[in-house]
């Protein structure tokens, strides 16, 4: 494992986090209460004497790394519409960066329409709120019903 890639570890509804040693693949439970917070990041030594990197993953829900075109209606301001890439996205938001002048700002109510890279190139169409702006990128939380985590979206993060 080259020394610069760290393993993605999900830190559990218990709080623990089994870390699994790339060389010899023996586990450990871990409290992970100690790195909530900015510490996600750190080197672990295993019995095996080989040292690895460790990220802790506090997310509860998956998240894929995507780059899917696609665009967004801001209906805070006038209904005005962009074009956007999104770059992450889970069941619960997506990150996406804009490829027009960005019109949004924290708090904005967005309609967000986009094409999986699936077989069936299922078509989404989520409402959203902005939650955080770095310059023309943008972190939304979705309005979500319960059935959205058992429906395309869901099915396609799963697979």
């Amino acid at each position: 494992m080259p020394e610069s890639e760290f393993s993605k570890t999900y830190v559990r509804p218990d709080n623990t986090a089994v870390l699994i040693c790339p060389y010899c693949a023996q586990w450990k439970k871990i409290s992970a209460e100690p790195y909530r917070g900015d510490k996600h990041k750190f080197k672990v030594e295993c019995f095996c004497k080989q040292t690895f990197d460790v990220f802790l993953e506090f997310r509860k829900h998956v998240r894929k790394k995507r780059f899917l075109r696609g665009t967004y209606i801001n209906h805070s301001q006038k209904s005005c519409r962009n074009n956007i890439v999104i770059l992450d996205i889970s069941v619960i938001g997506l990150a996406f960066s804009s490829l027009d002048e960005p019109t949004f700002n924290i708090g904005d109510g967005l309609s967000v329409e986009f094409i999986l890279d699936n077989g069936p190139r299922t078509s989404i169409t989520r409402d959203a709120v902005v939650k955080n702006v770095v310059h023309t990128r943008a972190g939304c939380e979705f309005k979500i019903s319960d059935g959205d985590y058992y429906g395309p979206l869901g099915f396609y993060l799963m697979s």
